[in-house]
């Protein structure tokens, strides 16, 4: 008891000298209060700080008396365990609205708030959505058991804890099943992986998107639907993208800053990066690859709406398909995004016929210029 005492004078003592310092300064700011305002907010934050750890330290101190007092009475004052396990049923209460707030009110700020505007679209959509239900529904069921587990047998004295060290039936039955579900998911992944990367036909048109930071460019097979060579040593030098206009394939290559894409025409994108790792991200047409200096990517996908008619069904006369960076790729990495245009078969071989080629007689070229292309082999660089 001792002991006690001279931590509850040492507790009293701090108390003191803590409100002895707020009344004099208190008095200083009547006294000084003309004085410069900078000096007085600094002192003011120091003041907070001091307060905050010195109570901080008087509540340890409570608690440790408090323990004192109930191990001299053999008894403790404050049950711990009763409190940690009617927490624990508050945090899962809260919790699990929490998670119910969050789908409600951000939800439409997901991918799938978006509409899809592609041939692949609702299969990924479907594989993502049975996913997410299969693992929402494990992920609360676990949850309230955790919880209420902690409640339930939260520490009692009177009882003896059950030792338990092995159930090989129950083992297997908790491995065995999630096995299972997840192979199939997994296998589905994989079927679904497989057909979106590889629904390509002969007739697909080939472009690249190169991206470096903080843009990206676009670049057109020409009526050949071959995509010409590139020199990684040539960037900047012949052109931003380094293809030679000299080269074989390379010389009807059109090079913009927009993507246009004509619709219902299956599009096979190389993509191309200069300088670091970016993720080409076109959130309506579901397709993310990432875009790897040295490694030269690929992706086909099908659109299915104009952007005309995509702003017939949003309501929306300023909708724009977008491509984004999709990896925090430096400082300026949020404004690194392209405009997707989606045109009619007919407005798409209008726009592309006025572009100029790589090559000197790029207007001979364009003249000439068709993407009707039938039978036509896939580039290879």
């Amino acid at each position: 008891m001792k002991h006690l005492k001279i931590k509850a004078s040492f507790v009293l003592m701090i108390a003191m000298l803590l409100f002895s310092s707020l009344s004099v300064f208190a008095q200083d700011m009547n006294e000084e209060a003309a004085e410069a305002a900078q000096s007085t907010a600094s002192n003011i934050n120091w003041l907070i700080a001091g307060i905050a750890i010195l109570l901080v330290f008087i509540i340890g101190m409570v608690f440790d008396i408090l323990s004192k007092v109930g191990d001299v009475q053999k008894k403790p004052i404050i049950n711990w365990g009763r409190i940690n396990a009617n927490l624990a049923l508050v945090f899962l209460v809260v919790g699990l609205a929490a998670t119910v707030w969050e789908f409600m009110v951000h939800g439409k700020l997901t991918l799938f708030a978006l509409p899809a505007a592609s041939a692949h679209a609702q299969e990924y959509d479907n594989m993502f959505m049975i996913t997410l239900a299969l693992t929402g529904v494990v992920f609360v069921i676990t949850q309230i058991l955790l919880f209420w587990y902690t409640y339930k047998y939260k520490e009692n004295l009177k009882r003896k804890a059950l030792h338990y060290p092995d159930n090989h039936k129950l083992e297997l039955i908790w491995t065995i099943i999630p096995t299972f579900v997840l192979t199939i998911l997994v296998v589905r992944g994989l079927i679904v992986w497989n057909h979106m990367t590889s629904s390509k036909s002969e007739n697909a048109m080939n472009i690249e998107v190169f991206g470096y930071q903080f843009a990206w460019n676009a670049r057109y097979s020409g009526a050949d639907n071959k995509l010409g060579r590139y020199d990684f040593r040539q960037m900047g030098v012949v052109n931003a993208l380094g293809v030679d206009s000299t080269k074989e394939f390379a010389g009807d290559d059109i090079i913009t800053s927009e993507l246009h894409i004509p619709v219902n025409r299956d599009i096979y994108l190389h993509f191309r990066a200069k300088d670091v790792i970016h993720s080409a991200y076109l959130p309506h047409f579901r397709v993310q690859m990432n875009v790897v200096p040295g490694l030269p990517t690929k992706f086909s996908f099908t659109p299915t709406l104009t952007t005309n008619e995509m702003r017939v069904k949003l309501d929306n006369p300023n909708f724009d398909y977008i491509l984004l960076c999709n990896k925090i790729c430096g400082s300026a990495h949020y404004r690194m995004k392209m405009k997707v245009i989606v045109d009619s078969e007919e407005e798409f071989e209008k726009w592309i016929k006025q572009q100029p080629a790589l090559t000197a007689k790029g207007t001979e070229t364009n003249n000439a210029f068709s993407f009707k292309i039938k039978n036509s082999p896939l580039a290879s660089n």
